[in-house]
């Protein structure tokens, strides 16, 4: 059974272009596409075609590191869909989108998840709604806020 995670949103000062650009430069030049760093964390992409990426993530929380490969979708400067294709997750849609505001851009997260115990059906849904729902909704909230600092530093350098 599938989890919604708690709707996320955060203002950032910059343009919708400018924020869309940032967290979309998976494998450019300069972009995101950095291998894990000292604390775990990074990302490489495995694959493109077009706005369809499939990328590898490697996710600090506490002191695991997950893995995990997601095809991703870009609209640009609309809207970037992940979904899960491996990882410790049974299933994990997402959906940041991205709306103007003058001269900033509200970032929005919508996602849910699903966890799967095969050795005890049922409780899957309990450690999805329990356990790694507040975990993921703080590792988004991390991602979000440490995407607004680059792209506000950005925008005033």
């Amino acid at each position: 059974m599938k989890v919604k995670l708690r709707q996320q949103s955060i203002t950032v000062r910059a343009p919708r272009s400018v924020v869309f650009a940032l967290i979309s430069a998976f494998g450019d030049n300069g972009g995101n596409n950095r291998s894990p760093s000292s604390d775990g964390e990074g990302q490489r992409l495995v694959e493109r075609e077009g706005n369809r990426l499939v990328m590898e993530f490697h996710s600090r929380d506490g002191r695991k590191v997950y893995r995990t490969l997601e095809e991703v979708m870009l609209y640009p400067e609309e809207q970037i869909t992940f979904k899960h294709l491996e990882g410790p997750l049974y299933h994990s849609e997402e959906t940041f989108s991205f709306t103007e505001l003058g001269s900033a851009t509200m970032m929005t997260h919508n996602a849910e998840i699903e966890c799967r115990m095969s050795w005890l059906p049922g409780a899957g849904w309990v450690v999805a709604r329990f356990y790694v729902k507040g975990h993921y909704e703080r590792l988004v909230l991390r991602h979000m806020t440490d995407l607004k600092e680059r792209a506000e530093a950005g925008i005033s350098a």
